[in-house]
């Protein structure tokens, strides 16, 4: 593991708040990008009638947040993370401002929202893994389970407010409105950004041609069998468990017939549970025994898909989200935590950038594979049994690298 060095007593509290400060303004921020998500698969929707195109919608996001963000890890282990969150976020508002303007005109069609959503995930590439890396430079190493389990509360968590606000206003005031209050929450995270006081927020690469420092970051990556075994899991789980998202719309407009109201809470039952699982883990504190932690919630993660697709009616399927939701939540933070602890401060921020194709890019290039498989089971009402083979192949998957885990050290 990798050796840190001693953090001065007089810098604790000022990291601490800087944390802080972070926290607050993305989840804030994070409220606002859920809120959008809903309105975008919604729109979607509305305008083809057709689960292919919300996977072509997962798509336009997967491309840049597979591509980009190694390269994006790179820049962030040779610029200042700070500077680079300060482009990245005002991007994104400026984008979340015109989708809003084109829907308010009536000019939106479904192509600007797949452009839009392309573009945010390019800037997201960049985004991620300095943000990402950038809490180790926050917190001192003891704390970095309990940091990355708050830092996994402010997207999913934020799941359990957004949605449910998406769901509220959606009807009355329209999608034009849930992007606006997007373009608004990122005004939090430049507040924030501008209020963090002496971080040691610059990468420690050496100066080399950006292909030399993506390929260091991937020869890492491949070479260290652990971290190889940690992103692979992560990527399957990513593929084939986290994809139900996409068809979230269909189960709630046409499998249940709870409308947009019902989106929005499906979306907020998985955010609870998400929201429980990252204040479990950041209350445990320095968790033991991570290989059967990731065991236990990877496959209790793929089981609970499998009856979430088989429950008859919307309540049982809230329940059914709010505890994998929680699952996921366990799972991926004790992957993220040990990827972090693993990786030498130089590479951080290319290891976390593959993470982030992982846990950002995949799942939303799985939407598309879970669209199509949904569009040849019989259209809208194929979206459960396509649920259903994502939570089965992931449940096998864990298991099968279950011993591996289970031998590992703790």
């Amino acid at each position: 593991m990798q050796a840190t060095p001693a953090v001065p007593p007089r810098f604790a509290a000022l990291r601490h708040r800087n944390f802080a400060l972070l926290w607050v303004g993305v989840i804030v921020s994070n409220v606002g990008t859920w809120m959008q998500n809903v309105g975008q698969s919604w729109l979607v929707l509305q305008l083809t009638n057709s689960p292919l195109w919300l996977g072509l919608l997962g798509l336009s996001f997967a491309v840049p947040m597979v591509i980009l963000p190694l390269i994006g890890g790179a820049v962030a282990d040779r610029v200042h993370r700070v500077r680079l969150l300060y482009v990245t976020q005002t991007g994104q508002m400026l984008l979340a401002f015109l989708l809003a303007g084109l829907t308010w005109l009536h000019l939106v069609t479904v192509w600007p929202i797949l452009l839009t959503s392309f573009l945010g995930a390019t800037l997201l590439a960049f985004d991620n893994p300095a943000r990402q890396a950038l809490v180790y430079d926050l917190v001192p190493p003891h704390d970095l389970l309990n940091a990355l389990s708050l830092n996994a509360a402010t997207y999913t968590g934020a799941a359990l407010v957004g949605p449910a606000l998406a769901g509220l206003m959606l009807a009355p005031f329209g999608a034009g409105a849930l992007f606006f209050v997007n373009g608004v929450s990122f005004v939090a995270v430049l507040i924030a950004l501008a209020a963090m006081r002496e971080v040691r927020s610059r990468g420690s690469a050496a100066a080399a041609s950006l292909g030399k420092t993506v390929g260091a970051g991937l020869a890492y990556a491949w070479k260290t069998r652990y971290v190889l075994g940690l992103l692979v899991l992560s990527g399957l789980a990513a593929i084939f468990g986290r994809s139900y998202q996409s068809l979230l719309p269909i189960f709630a407009r046409d499998i249940w017939m709870a409308g947009p109201a019902g989106y929005g809470l499906l979306l907020a039952a998985a955010g609870a549970g998400a929201l429980v699982g990252a204040f479990g883990l950041a209350a445990l504190g320095q968790a033991k025994r991570h290989g059967s932690t990731m065991v236990v919630s990877g496959l209790s993660f793929g089981v609970l898909l499998i009856l979430f697709a088989l429950s008859p009616s919307f309540a049982p399927g809230l329940a059914l989200l709010f505890l994998a939701g929680v699952a996921a939540t366990v799972f991926t933070t004790v992957i993220s935590t040990q990827l972090q602890l693993t990786s030498p401060h130089e590479l951080r921020g290319r290891v976390m950038s593959l993470y982030a194709i992982t846990l950002i890019g995949l799942p939303s290039l799985g939407d598309l594979g879970a669209g199509a498989l949904a569009e040849n089971l019989g259209g809208l009402q194929g979206a459960p049994e396509a649920v259903l083979i994502g939570g089965a192949v992931m449940g096998a998957a864990i298991l099968a690298a279950a011993p591996g885990l289970l031998r590992r050290p703790q």
